[in-house]
């Protein structure tokens, strides 16, 4: 299993498994309430002034009946519908997770947000940057005033940020001088007709770009379990989970094809620098490195809305050497986690545009109740499906849940 630079999935998870009754081979069949968060939108604005009898709710393509509907905004109840009062934990939990090579000013002005516009007394606040996991309390967020909280903060951010991605940093620019060596020792062997020279430094340098290559890779991968562990802790906790990934584009130095085809008629017979340059298109290969239908089922079950902002970012330019994009499983697997969840997924140079945006969507939405039709604690997963009667509205909600 890959290493994970998302280094706040650290948590434990509990298995919660059904043993059937002595001499039965069945699942046991209990009474229970399913809470659905669902956001309705039209061209990204909010409809609040829907009722339970626009909704239809289904279970694995079941009909639910809707016991009642809550309107939350802010963490607030503005209305509700039905005869039971299930008293909703509307606390909010905030968790922002950084993973970026590069400090942006901008995230001052998303830090400042955040203290200033949106947390309000009662909501806790979780931060993991690349080297720590910092949290603040209800009673730490009424010691002090939000101006001096988010200038501290945003000290400790843009420090750990830069600390946090030495390493990497450091890396990127080897990949960038070995592939300039490259790049130079063709051309230099193509003017000088030295090739058992040229020959012996290309193949040291084969194989450091192969060795860095790899180093970078292990700095950045994904781990499932922590992942998935992570989802199962935040389950525990009651109330409103927003979690907001913001994370880097990246990209790795790669030789470029021209260079590439000169070195391969110029080393055509000989079988180490041959066998060199085919493993780079192993290494240039990367596919998904997790399960991302479990992951997906994992932060639904758990209620979690989860926010993806992609910080887009311009490549340099670097003579001889093609900087290629490496954050296509990244963007992939959490853009998916998003849409199962009904979280907002946003691609941007500007992350305090992105998480405002992100915020207004999660700051409203309606709270369904439903009990499902004979239930199982059969500990599977449970496919949820709501429409409304409209259908120029979008309805974002969360996939489903696990029946433990």
């Amino acid at each position: 299993m890959k290493k994970s630079s998302l280094v706040c999935f650290i948590f434990c998870f509990l298995s919660l498994l059904v043993s059937p009754s002595p001499g039965q081979d069945q699942a046991e069949v209990t009474v229970t309430n399913i809470i659905v968060p669902v956001r309705v939108l039209e061209d990204r604005n909010f409809i609040d002034n829907l009722t339970a009898e626009e909704f239809e709710l289904f279970e694995d393509g079941v009909p639910q009946k809707i016991e009642a509907l809550y309107l939350v905004r802010n963490g607030m109840v503005e209305r509700k519908e039905g005869d039971q009062d299930f008293m909703p934990r509307t606390t909010r939990n905030f968790h922002l997770l950084f993973q970026m090579t590069d400090y942006n000013p901008k995230l001052a002005e998303m830090i400042d947000h955040l203290f200033q516009q949106v947390l309000i007394a009662g909501d806790t606040l979780a931060i993991q940057t690349p080297m720590k996991n910092y949290s603040l309390s209800p009673q730490a967020l009424a010691s002090k005033t939000k101006k001096t909280l988010a200038e501290e903060m945003n000290s400790l951010l843009k420090k750990d940020i830069k600390t946090g991605s030495t390493e990497y940093n450091s890396l990127f620019r080897d990949l960038k001088r070995i592939v300039s060596s490259l790049s130079g020792t063709s051309l230099m062997a193509d003017m000088e007709g030295d090739f058992s020279a040229s020959s012996m430094g290309l193949e040291n340098s084969l194989n450091r770009y192969r060795e860095t290559v790899t180093k970078m890779e292990e700095q950045r991968l994904m781990d499932e379990r922590k992942i998935i562990r992570f989802a199962h802790a935040l389950k525990r906790i009651e109330g409103q989970k927003q979690v907001f990934l913001i994370y880097q584009r990246e990209f790795r130095p790669e030789i470029s094809p021209v260079v590439l085809n000169n070195l391969r008629s110029l080393y055509q017979e000989n079988p180490a620098i041959m066998s060199g340059l085919q493993d780079l298109f192993q290494l240039y290969t990367r596919d998904l490195s997790v399960n991302v239908e479990l992951l997906k089922k994992a932060f639904a079950d758990a209620s979690i809305n989860f926010n993806f902002i992609f910080m887009n970012k311009v490549p340099e330019y670097v003579s001889g050497v093609v900087l290629r994009e490496q954050s296509e499983d990244i963007f992939e697997a959490f853009s998916q986690i998003t849409h199962a969840t009904g979280g907002f997924v946003d691609t941007s140079q500007n992350p305090a545009s992105s998480f405002k945006s992100a915020v207004e969507n999660a700051s409203v939405h309606y709270l369904l109740y439903y009990s499902p039709k004979n239930y199982q604690k059969d500990n599977k997963f449970k496919n949820i499906k709501v429409t409304v009667k409209k259908p120029s509205y979008t309805v974002q909600h969360r996939l489903g849940y696990f029946a433990n």
